[in-house]
């Protein structure tokens, strides 16, 4: 099974229609970090150009919990969360180099159960660890 027909039958197994609008912005989201004007950007070479369409099926498909909001330096970037072999829809870790805006995902669950066992976290039901790491390159001298 492709990774759209994992986001399909999520949506399947609750009744809610998969729309071509919908199908097409999982498909631009697969593999990308993107701001809301790059989606709307690839989707309008798709042929969907309607904004109020594009914010409803956003809003729905992160009510979905397919797609997660990410902020990173002050901007707002949307991921696919399902399937995603880096992270999943709750706990995840980006880092953004800052040299060239790329943003690469981390996948250690030993960062994520290292936190919980924080002392001041103890008795606390962690429901997800976002982290977002700035970095550069370094220099070679």
């Amino acid at each position: 099974m492709d990774s759209r027909e994992t986001y399909f039958n999520k949506l399947r197994k609750k009744n809610l229609r998969i729309t071509n609008s919908r199908k097409a912005m999982i498909d631009v989201l697969e593999n990308n970090h993107l701001t809301f004007k790059e989606i709307q950007t690839a989707l309008a070479k798709k042929g969907f150009t309607n904004i109020s369409t594009i914010y409803n099926n956003l809003d729905f498909l992160i009510e979905q919990r397919i797609v997660v909001e990410l902020f990173i330096n002050d901007t707002k970037y949307y991921d696919l969360a399902i399937d995603n072999p880096m992270h999943n829809a709750d706990s995840h870790i980006h880092v953004v180099v800052k040299d060239t805006n790329k943003i690469t995902e981390i996948n250690n669950t030993d960062v994520f159960e290292f936190i919980k066992q924080i002392p001041e976290l103890k008795d606390l039901q962690i429901d997800y660890v976002r982290i977002t790491i700035g970095a550069r390159k370094k220099k070679t001298y």
